[in-house]
């Protein structure tokens, strides 16, 4: 099924525990955690970004319905753009599925780094966890601002399971 259209705003962030319980990860899981530079780290260090926008956000479903497919990450955003070239263009939701399928073939333009990393948090939990989509963006959203906070892997998934609700 084609992801719905997310609402617009920003999610709330839950607190991170300084000692964050194990995170409970499903044991046949496909994914790992893994440290990852963080943004706010040496003398030329960044403001944290204000978080994901609606086009991350929206594109991070499109990801991930590549993804429940087995397609790889690269063939995955290759997906995402294409269906974001057919509803820029006017097109229906019909025809964005059939320009995401066709679109896997072909490498993807250029990923930012922070919508990869929303992508790969989303579909973490949208598919391992099974959660559903608003729980899934309130879980992306908070991994990825623990990680722009300078948070190791492990703090941002404890933080993704907090906000969406996961003890």
């Amino acid at each position: 099924m084609p992801p719905a259209t997310p609402a617009s705003g920003q999610l709330p962030v839950a607190q991170v525990p300084v000692q964050p319980a194990s995170p409970r990860q499903p044991a046949n899981s496909s994914w790992e955690i893994v440290d990852q530079h963080r943004v706010n780290e040496g003398p030329e260090a960044k403001p944290a970004p204000a978080g994901p926008t609606p086009e991350d956000r929206s594109y991070a479903e499109w990801f991930a319905w590549a993804k429940r497919g087995g397609a790889p990450a690269s063939a995955c955003h290759a997906a995402a753009q294409g269906a974001f070239e057919a509803l820029s263009g006017g097109k229906d939701l019909a025809t964005a599925v059939q320009w995401a399928t066709a679109a896997m073939s072909r490498p993807p333009a250029g990923v930012s780094a922070a919508r990869q990393s929303y992508c790969a948090w989303f579909s973490l939990a949208n598919i391992d966890l099974n959660l559903d989509q608003p729980r899934s963006h309130a879980f992306a959203a908070a991994a990825v601002h623990a990680l722009d906070t300078g948070q190791d892997a492990n703090a941002a998934h404890a933080a993704g399971m907090a906000a969406a609700g996961i003890k």
